[in-house]
């Protein structure tokens, strides 16, 4: 697969520059790079240009009198995607190359770039490389080219036929925002708002801290108010891309206010909130950096609090007893990033 992104991508310039005309044994070309994280940098992609020619002078200006090769590299759900243009008098001309790794993209936009400078250069083997890469070998140590029928006429599906997803590269970072609606916490279902930051980059592991809001809701007798925020980590149960499903833990910790409504004055009292949650997370990714979320499972406070409230008279009024287990149900959408 390997070879098919690298010829992929080479025979796809040279289809750009056969039509060129001969040019000096050297070309000085403008290279405008911007990889995508965690990918080579400019100087490693021009030392990986030199392994495949030395009839390249790449220099960062950008002077009208040299062609300029735009190279872009970018992450889509799990694959790479290269994108090379090549900007001359005569105007611009794109094509890309999509791989599993950074790696593979990147080796096959060097040969692409070699190929518009150096047709010769499709037919040379790229210099042995121990840790760094060596350098170049001159030009007359090379052996001639050599020619395959296979190589005349370029497969068109294999130039635009996205290479399959293997082992998808996972982002840094997720970031999502929802609504949760969960009981215990009131005597009545209570709905908030959450705010959510994960990370899914250590394979089957998933971490994620996150807060919520529950804006005032009651009932005749009481109404309710919180803060909430919580921490918590999963485990990967099973990945069918592009849905995943996780076994997910939280503990929550917050601060929850209760108001009498039918006390004069109306009392409130606060009390400290902490529960632990447990149950199924289902992820769906949607296009691009774009996911969305549902979270199903149960909710056991670990503090069984009262709130009880004292009326003017002297009496006293429960406005709500914590039970010691419920339900709590997220829906999410977010973004991957980094």
């Amino acid at each position: 697969m390997k070879e098919r992104v690298k010829w992929g991508a080479a025979l796809t310039t040279a289809c750009l520059c056969l039509a060129s005309p001969a040019r000096a044994d050297k070309e000085t070309i403008a290279l405008d790079y911007a990889p995508a994280t965690g990918c080579p940098d400019r100087t490693r992609f021009v030392e990986r240009v030199r392994t495949f020619t030395s009839k390249a002078e790449i220099v960062s200006d950008e002077s009208a009198t040299h062609r300029r090769f735009e190279i872009r590299v970018s992450r889509v759900g799990g694959a790479v995607r290269g994108e090379l243009t090549i900007v001359d008098h005569v105007g611009r001309t794109t094509r890309t190359v999509s791989g599993t790794s950074c790696d593979e993209v990147i080796s096959a936009l060097a040969l692409a770039t070699a190929i518009a400078v150096d047709p010769e250069a499709l037919g040379a083997e790229p210099a042995p490389r121990t840790g760094a890469l060596a350098p170049t070998a001159p030009p007359a140590s090379r052996p001639p080219p050599t020619k395959s029928p296979a190589l005349a006429k370029p497969d068109r599906a294999l130039l635009t036929e996205p290479v399959p997803k293997s082992e998808p590269r996972r982002r840094l970072l997720d970031l999502s925002v929802g609504v949760r609606l969960a009981d215990t916490l009131a005597p009545f279902p209570k709905l908030e708002g959450s705010v959510e930051l994960g990370t899914t980059y250590f394979a089957t592991l998933e971490l994620h801290v996150g807060g919520a809001f529950g804006p005032k809701q009651h009932n005749d007798q009481a109404e309710f108010g919180d803060w909430l925020g919580w921490v918590g980590a999963g485990y990967q149960l099973s990945d069918l891309e592009p849905i995943s499903v996780w076994a997910s833990a939280s503990l929550e910790l917050g601060r929850v206010r209760a108001t009498g409504r039918n006390v004069s004055p109306a009392f409130s009292v606060d009390r400290t909130w902490a529960a632990v949650d447990v149950g199924l997370c289902g992820r769906v990714d949607g296009l691009g950096p774009l996911f969305f979320q549902a979270f199903a499972g149960g909710r056991a406070p670990l503090l069984l609090q009262r709130y009880v409230v004292q009326e003017n008279t002297g009496k006293l009024q429960e406005l709500h007893q914590v039970e010691q287990l419920g339900y709590l149900l997220t829906l999410s959408v977010g973004v991957h990033f980094l």
